[in-house]
């Protein structure tokens, strides 16, 4: 059965309400990247196909459905297997399946601490066991009897999915020949998260790019060459990087993600791969203030971070920018760069800084405060930037 049988099955029996309860849900996390999603829709597949085929699971993508037009790589990869929307799962269908089910069982990809307002509200209201993790993110150390709970450095997190159904069947290799699709899926957010296996590579992403090559060797319909997975590459790569047509407000959310910390901080994080100069070039002083504040109103958060990666044309130079806004007087806010300075290495030497400048001139008031920072700490993504800033404003 190819995944996408699979998908057209779960659907069918959604609409006749015949899955079991309680109903078994895994979600990636908020900022629902290709990693995200495609660990989410294999785990879902693997583990009825390998585990429980009496018991559907659901791959919920943790974000609103017309966000997920956003997600151009995505979609791309999802056509390729003939994957339309409507086979998949968003967070307006989580409520639908909290009122057929009375609970969830959950399993975690690609993060390990809850994400989002309506699983965190009803894990609150005793809805919610979170019963599998599969994570390469910093170990939040919640949820200790989840089973498999596998927490780990990787690369890719669909590397750790399919190692741990591997492991399952090990030996048995014509499972995997049989169902080449859900290699051809898993291979692509390994290629995407280590920029086509030259960064963040680790040994478990090294082994499961052998076996995915072993496996596709001589599929004449996909892979066969070195060539093949090179522009395999490229071409996904060019689809996340296209955001051509995105208002600013929807850049933010492209690459998004959303925490509540102790204090009851509400913040939220946006990862960009343009530089702020590149911001101030297409978009109105006036656009940028809206979708700024439109930002914290739609998401109900009191603080927004955006980091920015990009590499300078002039020189070449890799570039990472640290930047935060909010509306009010919160001096805990106003002093957050003070407090992360070092950790990051935060300095007020910008590129093209006379613009950024002219931005943050027209934007600061009494009620709104934007500030920005080169951040020469390039090695921290936001995988790093969000346990510092939430050790800060915890502290």
């Amino acid at each position: 059965m190819s995944v996408r049988s699979y998908l057209v099955k779960l659907k069918q029996a959604l609409h006749l309400q015949a899955p079991k309860t309680p109903y078994r849900v895994v979600t990636g996390n908020q900022s629902a990247d290709m990693d995200s999603v495609v660990s989410a829709i294999t785990f879902a597949y693997l583990t009825y196909t390998l585990k429980t085929p009496d018991q559907f699971m659901i791959p919920l993508i943790n974000i609103p459905r017309a966000d997920f037009v956003l997600r151009r790589d995505i979609n791309k990869l999802l056509q390729y297997h003939d994957i339309s929307e409507d086979l998949l799962y968003f967070v307006e269908d989580y409520e639908k399946f909290l009122k057929e089910s009375t609970s969830i069982e959950l399993s975690l990809v690609d993060h390990n601490g809850l994400q989002g307002v309506e699983i965190n509200k009803s894990f609150d209201a005793g809805l919610v066991n979170v019963e599998a993790i599969i994570d390469h993110h910093a170990d939040e150390g919640m949820f200790q009897n989840a089973n498999p709970r596998v927490i780990r450095t990787c690369g890719s997190n669909s590397t750790l999915v399919f190692q741990y159904f591997h492991k399952l069947i090990a030996g048995d290799e014509s499972f995997w020949k049989t169902n080449k699709d859900v290699i051809e899926l898993l291979i692509a957010p390994l290629l995407i998260d280590t920029t086509n296996m030259t960064q963040k590579v680790e040994d478990p992403d090294v082994k499961a790019l052998e076996f995915y090559k072993k496996i596709l060797d001589g599929d004449t319909v996909s892979f066969t060459t070195q060539s093949s997975y090179d522009d395999f590459y490229r071409t996904l790569k060019t689809a996340k990087k296209d955001i051509s047509g995105f208002s600013f407000a929807e850049i933010l959310r492209k690459d998004y993600k959303q925490f509540k910390f102790i204090h009851e901080d509400r913040v939220g994080f946006s990862s960009i791969g343009k530089p702020l100069l590149w911001v101030t070039s297409k978009f109105s002083v006036e656009d940028i203030k809206k979708d700024l504040a439109k930002t914290l109103e739609t998401n109900q958060i009191d603080l927004l971070v955006i980091t920015s990666s990009f590499t300078q044309k002039e020189t070449g130079i890799y570039t990472r920018e640290f930047c935060y806004y909010y509306e009010g007087e919160n001096v805990r806010y106003a002093d957050l760069y003070q407090l992360v300075w070092k950790q990051l290495e935060l300095s007020t030497d910008l590129y093209k800084s006379d613009a950024i400048s002219s931005l943050t001139n027209a934007i600061n008031s009494k009620e709104a405060h934007l500030k920005i920072f080169n951040q020469k700490k390039v090695t921290a993504t936001r995988k790093q930037v969000v346990p510092i800033v939430k050790e800060v404003l915890e502290r």
